[in-house]
């Protein structure tokens, strides 16, 4: 996934000082008491808003390596009061954030890193799965969804290998009832329409 890089990103950012978390120690006290659920590798930030928009009641933080993204989620988000945004390596923030933080972890499109040599950064490695249960609540939903074959076998295997139990599995998403509710990324609706099935599934944490 790549975005255009943008000229003069860091004074640009300044504008949105407000939606961003600088220190993820503070992440409980820039949210009010709802819920708070969080996206990892939010892309251009349309799902995450669309969830904002959709559910008042929650609040959504999304996290991304890329600063240029952020800027890009940002500038769409408008009045939104329940949805703020960080950037960094999810791997370096997790240690440092509160435990039983959020209520809900949505990866969406994560980078399948083909090359096995590089399986140790996925999103669903199992070590990066045991460190997101520290963060969540017990019983938290944790949703994947992927046009990656590859990955979407690759984290089946290391959801089980945690002692997780996958339910909503599918490898036709946009065609399965389970999913009715569905909200399409970008992304998503740019991979459907060339014909390619979405793969998804769902685990309690």
């Amino acid at each position: 996934m790549r975005v255009r890089k943008i000229k003069d990103l860091s004074k640009k950012l300044i504008d949105y000082q407000h939606l961003l978390i600088e220190d993820p120690k503070e992440i409980k006290k820039r949210f009010d008491e709802k819920p708070l659920e969080l996206e990892i590798g939010f892309g251009k930030g349309d799902f995450l808003i669309a969830m904002a928009k959709k559910y008042p009641e929650r609040n959504f933080l999304g996290i991304e390596r890329s600063g240029d993204f952020t800027l890009k989620a940002m500038r769409d988000v408008g009045e939104l009061k329940n949805i703020l945004f960080m950037t960094g390596n999810i791997q370096e923030i997790i240690p440092l954030m509160e435990e039983n933080l959020f209520s809900g972890l949505y990866l969406n499109f994560s980078d399948p890193w083909p090359k096995a040599r590089h399986f140790k950064r996925r999103l669903t490695y199992r070590v990066l799965l045991m460190s997101y249960q520290r963060i969540l609540k017990k019983a938290s939903i944790v949703q994947l969804k992927t046009d990656s074959r590859e990955l979407f076998e690759f984290s089946l295997q290391q959801v089980k290998a945690l002692g997780k139990t996958p339910f909503d599995v599918t490898e036709d998403l946009h065609n399965d009832p389970l999913w009715s509710e569905n909200i399409a990324t970008h992304y998503e609706i740019k991979f459907s329409t060339k014909g390619k099935k979405i793969l998804g599934f769902r685990y309690r944490s």
